[in-house]
């Protein structure tokens, strides 16, 4: 019988599949429940206006099982905290993130080891001449507490001292998928390129809006050293991420650490046919490159009852093979403008007919929902 896994935060359905894949029995915990994800596992919906404390109170209700998280419990090492109380926790705990998600400290072990990490002030002061500047919230997630910095802001205003000021550097979004194991010794997965504040998806700026699978051997090579280091010095166990930007001068900037199941983690699991969470390997042949996007509502949408994604929706439980669209809301469903509608997916020979693909999708619901 497969090992039961509960998994928390604010979406859960990728990393549900990505349990599957592994042989491992999940159950959810989300804001979404969408009608794919209660097709995988046992989903539990938590309001909106209760997250993500309420996340504490319905994982105590969650049968006995180990628990992991997912994406925007990386800010919430309280919530973390509180759940691990009384269940196992299968990733990085409470203190690892305080000690990752406070930037002023992850810039420094990145630097000690001989990365590069773009330089970073506190709010409250005001915004440096040179360059662009960026505000990150540290509460949020995903890109959406990221706007550039203006000077209005830091006139008179009280800041919470956890965000930050980041010189904005120039260069492709990427990111670095790891895993850690018991003695801290990472693996390198894989690596992708991100799409950010990506127009066609309606993303707002700086918003993550997906990932495209990349290949680069050297590259690969300095990620996985970098990642072996990071790995030792914040004692980091289980899945995590690291964003970087490819700079055009060769260096790699550090943004930010994710210490957790990424959302990347699909797209290289279809890529590589070999699960994340576990020794699995696909039935069917890998592709040489996958890639995702989240498409976000033009305008106030009802969800129609049938789309497209009939089919994705239809053969969702067989976990390895590929859905054209994911992520897939009930028929009825309101989502208002500027939320996450659904996810599309699509595999190519190349990076480029890969985005063609994903671009074709994102014009058809365009078309659906009258853009």
């Amino acid at each position: 019988m497969a090992n039961p896994i509960l998994i928390v935060g604010a979406s859960g359905r990728a990393a549900a599949a990505s349990a599957i894949r592994a042989g491992y029995q999940p159950h959810v915990i989300d804001l979404f429940a969408d009608a794919d994800t209660m097709r995988l596992c046992p989903t539990i919906v938590c309001a909106f206006a209760d997250y993500p404390h309420g996340l504490i109170s319905l994982a105590n209700v969650a049968p006995p099982m180990p628990w992991m998280y997912t994406g925007g419990l990386e800010n919430r090492p309280d919530v973390v905290m509180a759940i691990s109380e009384r269940r196992e926790l299968v990733g990085n705990n409470a203190s690892v993130l305080r000690e990752v998600r406070d930037v002023t400290r992850f810039a420094r072990t990145v630097r000690e080891r001989g990365g590069h990490f773009p330089p970073t002030i506190p709010t409250g002061t005001a915004v440096p001449s040179d360059g662009i500047w960026l505000h990150k919230s540290s509460t949020s997630s995903g890109g959406l507490g990221v706007r550039l910095a203006i000077t209005e802001d830091f006139d008179g205003h009280s800041h919470n001292m956890q965000d930050c000021l980041q010189l904005f550097i120039d260069g492709e979004p990427m990111s670095a998928i790891y895993q850690s194991d018991a003695q801290h010794r990472s693996t390198l997965f894989g690596m992708t390129r991100q799409l950010i504040g990506t127009p066609w998806l309606h993303a707002k700026p700086f918003a993550y809006a997906g990932n495209i699978t990349r290949h680069n051997e050297a590259l690969a090579k300095n990620l996985a050293f970098h990642g072996e280091l990071l790995s030792k010095d914040l004692q980091l166990k289980g899945g995590w991420g690291l964003d970087f930007i490819d700079n055009p001068n060769g260096k790699a900037f550090t943004i930010e650490m994710n210490p957790r199941y990424t959302a990347a983690v699909e797209v290289l699991e279809f890529a590589t046919g070999k699960a994340f969470l576990g020794d699995a390997t696909s039935p069917r042949p890998s592709s040489p490159v996958v890639g995702k996007a989240i498409y976000y509502a033009p305008h106030r949408i009802t969800f129609p009852t049938s789309g497209p994604w009939d089919e994705s929706l239809a053969n969702c439980t067989n976990v390895w093979q590929r859905p054209d669209f994911a992520d897939i809301p009930h028929g009825g469903s309101q989502i208002e403008t500027g939320q996450p509608v659904c996810t599309i997916l699509a595999e190519a020979t190349s990076e480029a007919e890969c985005l063609l693909q994903l671009q074709k999708r994102a014009r058809e619901l365009d078309t659906l929902f009258g853009v």
